[in-house]
């Protein structure tokens, strides 16, 4: 391919508070946004429960970020996948620009567009950081870059929505398992997946089916270990059913044992991982009992998963 593209590559995610001053208004938008946070309530009342919600717990979210760091680390991270990505697409003779779109933090939506238009670009290919199919995540991010694209004029393709069973991808969380469960053969490896309220599922949301087809994957490469594996789920919020188990109660199950913990609906290091895995779980294990806890890092730019978001790019593309 040669000359002016008229298409761009836009990488969704959720984005994080890359500073302690962008904490409150990043838990503003995350809980006003009906898409991903289903307010029990009359929906006119959901601003004002997004306002209360970020002011009582925004002192002790900062206190987390302050732990690893002040802020999230996802800008950095996503731009590496970006830049991963994009050398992908140019060693094989693709010249779309790759960038970053965030759902709750800069860059958003209409900023994107507004700049890759006035570089006369007219149509936008989606490639989700999400592997598994949820209304909430993929689901809301696509809705607002829809909104956005109709008001810029721009057309949205055929994107890379999910891939919770893609080879490489697979591999790419498989991998490093091997590795760990050669350290330590007698393991028992704990999935740990994002939590989704369950009446999410009862609506219909796939969510929960890819998970289950991932780790269902997952296991079958890398075959019976004797110390088995376990699925569980963290970062649920609020007073809601949400999918079971949660990994807390699962942890306390398994003292006296070693364990590896594999993150498997995240593709970056953000807070869930970094202080919700690493820090707040760890000492739930430490306290039940557990020999030893090994925390599996996300994908990241990972070969195998950069491998598969640029087979599914190109195919996308044509």
């Amino acid at each position: 391919m040669s000359g002016r593209p008229d298409t761009a590559v836009v990488l969704l995610n959720l984005g994080g508070p890359l500073r302690q001053r962008d904490v409150e208004p990043f838990m503003y938008k995350l809980f006003a946004d009906s898409e991903i946070i289903k307010f029990p309530g009359p929906l006119f009342l959901q601003p004002f429960y997004a306002t209360l919600i970020s002011k009582l717990r925004g002192k002790s979210v900062r206190a987390k970020y302050a732990m690893i760091g002040g802020g999230s680390p996802i800008l950095r991270e996503t731009a590496a996948q970006a830049a991963a990505l994009r050398a992908a697409l140019r060693a094989a003779g693709r010249i779309e620009p790759v960038k970053i779109l965030f759902r709750y933090a800069s860059p958003r939506a209409s900023g994107v567009l507004a700049s890759l238009k006035g570089r006369g670009i007219t149509r936008v290919l989606p490639v989700t950081l999400y592997p598994h199919d949820c209304d909430g995540t993929t689901g809301s991010s696509l809705s607002e870059l829809r909104r956005e694209a109709q008001a810029a004029g721009v057309e949205i393709l055929p994107g890379v929505l999910h891939y919770a069973t893609d080879p490489d991808y697979l591999e790419s969380l498989a991998g490093p398992l091997r590795a760990a469960l050669a350290a330590k053969p007698g393991a028992t490896v704990v999935f740990s997946a994002h939590s989704l309220p369950e009446k999410a599922i009862l609506a219909g949301d796939p969510y929960q089916k890819e998970i289950i087809a991932t780790t269902e994957a997952v296991k079958a490469l890398v075959g019976p270990i004797p110390g088995g594996y376990t699925l569980a789920y963290q970062s649920k919020v609020g007073p809601v059913s949400w999918l079971k188990p949660e990994l807390g109660g699962v942890l306390r199950t398994l003292g006296g044992k070693d364990l590896i913990v594999l993150p498997v609906s995240f593709v970056s290091e953000h807070i869930e991982t970094l202080h919700e895995l690493d820090i707040e779980f760890r000492e739930v294990a430490r306290e039940a009992g557990v020999l030893s806890y090994h925390r599996l890092p996300s994908p990241g730019t990972n070969p195998a998963y950069i491998r598969c978001l640029t087979e599914r790019t190109l195919a996308a593309l044509g």
